[in-house]
């Protein structure tokens, strides 16, 4: 069985037996694949986006869920490519969603959402 093929089923036994992993746990895994793979990037990113959409969800009441996921993605520097993948959805999905954050933050264009997403990640960042 190779490498990849035992982490899956590890994964698999958990959930058979509810296994559920805290925030921190989950970051700590993350950081260990950061180690082993190709794209740092996008382990780090994600590392980040965990602890940034668990803070941001009650600060956020006019985003749904997924927008509110969508939007500190964009913060981060993901293009629409990658949210597709990262979240499984489809790119259409991805720019319904970009559509839907740009009308309810009554923004002018993606490029003022790219920069409000900016500046909020940024911010969050800090504090």
């Amino acid at each position: 069985m190779n490498f990849t093929k035992k982490i899956i089923a590890v994964i698999k036994e958990a959930e058979k037996k509810k296994t559920v992993v805290t925030l921190e746990e989950t970051a700590l895994i993350m950081n260990a694949f950061k180690n082993i793979t190709h794209n740092k990037a996008i382990i780090e990113k994600t590392v980040f986006l965990l602890f940034l959409v668990e803070k941001n969800l009650k600060n956020s009441p006019k985003l749904t869920q997924r927008e509110t996921q969508i939007f500190n993605l964009i913060g981060l520097g993901f293009n629409s490519q990658e949210m597709s993948s990262l979240l499984e959805i489809s790119k259409e999905t991805v720019s319904t969603h970009r559509k839907n954050i740009i009308k309810k933050l009554h923004l002018k264009g993606s490029g003022k959402l790219q920069k409000a997403a900016f500046q909020h990640a940024h911010k969050n960042l800090q504090g």
